[in-house]
């Protein structure tokens, strides 16, 4: 199922150097203006003669076998060049023959003119500082066709200027030409309900682009940014036209690929890199060379003669690198490095906690165990609190608080059961001293040994 597009006036341009440095911007500026001067050779213009006082011409079709619309308007506008404005000044109708004469000048001498000839398909125009007879200007129609049959691209230059190594970012340039060989002016059909990308000039980018940015010689029109690149609707007449692309490419490490998409195919592909920021490689194309632009030393891959449909890939490797000062200082500013703080914080508390925890239970397991009323095993509670502080398992505080509390449970049972002693006899050591002085009321009037868990006689408390 073909998706249909949607139109609007280009909002997505932005300033390509927003995201560089103050130094990269300015470089990247010097180089726009040194590509455009050499890859542009149709950008030129010719010293007019003084202005007269009148300006004649004619309108002409083109496109073989077409003929003028009767209803054709020239306008003649005046461009403000002090206050970069463009004033509409006089309209006129071509004659039977194509002709028409504006007589009323008024430009001033920061003015220059301008002749608009209004068709359905596009505004064709001609800046007078370009023409040399003012009583000769042709302007030229053409019929038009939704075909791209006859669109080809003259040259593909793709130029990486300006690397930004903290972020990974490459600022990317590329001028393409592209040619209209035919004798009709491209028009898309914009009513066809079914239109898609594939009826309207369309360009790939590498995956992830921002700041894109698009200016051309074309007719105006619009511009459709998709993900894998842009669409123009811009008529396209006959003969070339310069579009300019400027963007901003993240990559991943240090390297990235771009399948670059050749559906017009193109006489000439150009690839260039600065040579102390790493290095390129495509198939079907020739050996890299350096080449110097702005006193800049460049890598440069090229090939020739890519036929419709052809894609050509390829790799830009060794790209620059943020320092590790700058890596350490992004990996703390960002919001990773306060989840990881907040996380080791979390777990390290989480560890205390439990160890907290489990040191004292495993220094009160004893408290746990139940008290009985049995005076047997009241004993061999004694007996194993004994033991467990002899093993140096619990302080001399807690030993003397649990047995303290264990042998006044057993007095108060020795004075309500007659306790048979013989009972002693088969117990354990510890176990018959424990009952032999127990059986002493008295007991819980003197002071108790801590290191033997017994009383004291009088001659070790002397």
């Amino acid at each position: 199922m073909k998706r249909p597009f949607f139109y609007s006036r280009s909002t997505c341009i932005s300033r390509f150097t927003s995201n560089l440095t103050i130094k990269s911007a300015l470089t990247f500026s010097v180089i726009f203006t040194l590509t455009i001067a050499l890859f542009l050779n149709n950008l030129q213009t010719v010293n007019a003669q003084d202005q007269s006082e009148f300006i004649r011409g004619k309108v002409i079709n083109g496109t073989a076998g077409g003929i003028i619309p009767a209803n054709i308007e020239v306008m003649l506008m005046s461009i403000d060049i002090a206050n970069n404005r463009i004033i509409e000044q006089e309209t006129t109708n071509i004659d039977l023959g194509g002709n028409f004469v504006f007589t009323n000048l008024k430009s001033g001498i920061d003015s220059e003119y301008r002749l608009v000839v209004s068709t359905d398909s596009y505004t064709p125009y001609v800046d007078m500082a370009t023409v040399e007879n003012w009583q000769d200007v042709q302007i030229t129609i053409y019929e038009d066709t939704p075909s791209l049959e006859n669109i080809t691209i003259n040259s593909y230059v793709m130029m990486i200027p300006t690397l930004d190594a903290r972020n990974r970012h490459a600022g990317v340039l590329t001028v393409i030409n592209v040619d209209n060989l035919g004798d009709k002016v491209w028009v898309p059909d914009l009513s066809n309900p079914n239109l898609t990308g594939l009826d309207l000039l369309r360009f790939n980018l590498p995956l992830g682009f921002t700041d894109l940015t698009i200016e051309s010689e074309l007719p105006n029109g619009n511009v459709l940014e998709i993900d894998s690149g842009f669409a123009l609707t811009n008529p396209i007449p006959p003969g070339e036209a310069a579009i300019l692309i400027s963007y901003i490419v993240p990559y991943e490490g240090d390297s990235f690929n771009f399948n670059l998409k050749l559906p017009y195919g193109a006489d000439l592909v150009r690839i260039l890199l600065p040579a102390d920021a790493g290095q390129i490689s495509a198939e079907k194309v020739a050996a890299t060379e350096s080449v110097i632009v702005a006193d800049k030393i460049f890598n440069q891959i090229e090939g020739e003669n890519y036929v419709k449909g052809e894609e050509l890939l390829i790799a830009y490797f060794g790209l620059p690198q943020p320092t590790p000062f700058q890596t350490l200082y992004d990996f703390t500013q960002s919001r990773l490095y306060l989840i990881l703080l907040i996380g080791l914080v979390g777990t390290a508390l989480l560890s205390i906690l439990t160890w907290t925890v489990y040191s004292r239970r495993k220094n009160n397991d004893y408290r746990e165990k139940p008290i009985t009323q049995n005076r047997e095993l009241l004993l061999a509670e004694i007996a194993d609190i004994y033991d467990l502080f002899e093993s140096d398992q619990i302080t001399e505080r807690e030993f003397t608080e649990r047995s303290e509390s264990l042998k006044q449970l057993i007095i108060r049972l020795d004075k309500s059961i007659e306790i048979n002693r013989n009972s002693t006899d088969s117990a354990p050591e510890p176990l018959r001293r424990a009952s032999s002085d127990l059986s002493d009321n008295s007991y819980s009037d003197q002071p108790i040994d801590p290191k033997t868990n017994f009383t004291k006689n009088s001659d070790e408390q002397n």
